[in-house]
């Protein structure tokens, strides 16, 4: 019997130079696939930016300050609800915490403000949406607020 007749009769395909090997292959399905929930998710993904840029851009400091005052016993809430849909990038965060302070919002409703945006944000749920199922991320959100509003009533006896 041959070399390459044994090797062929004995499985040897890419060690004896008869075929190429078949990760090439395999990386092409995996990027193939990638690809294609890229694409399935990314409108989804702008309008989520969109919609927190419009909230970030377009909401004045004054209206959430005005409604999430040190006075307002609902405030921790309501910051903890509206940071959810914005997503505030680390380098944004230090600025608006003192653009808010400034103008009279609590450091309870600041708090839970930060850590709302910081653990969830619109564009994060939708991808997670495409992930997990409803129970899933109705858990990740009370989560969130939950750790949100006890971070802002640690904060504002503190």
């Amino acid at each position: 019997m041959s070399a390459s007749a044994s090797a062929s009769a004995s499985g040897c395909a890419t060690a004896c130079g008869d075929s190429k090997p078949k990760s090439d292959d395999r990386w092409g399905r995996i990027w193939g696939e990638t690809w294609s929930q890229f694409k399935k998710i990314f409108p989804i993904l702008m309008l989520g930016v969109g919609i927190g840029a419009f909230i970030y851009g377009f909401i004045p400091a004054d209206f959430i300050a005005q409604y999430a005052g040190p006075d307002n016993p609902l405030a921790i809430p309501f910051a903890a609800i509206i940071g959810v849909p914005l997503y505030i990038r680390a380098e944004a965060v230090i600025p608006l915490a003192s653009a808010l302070a400034a103008k009279g919002m609590g450091m309870g409703a600041l708090m839970a403000l930060i850590i709302g945006s910081a653990g969830a944000s619109l564009t994060e749920v939708i991808l997670l949406k495409s992930l997990f199922r409803n129970p899933m991320i109705v858990a990740f959100l009370v989560v969130i607020f939950t750790m949100a509003i006890s971070a802002g009533l640690v904060m504002s006896f503190v």
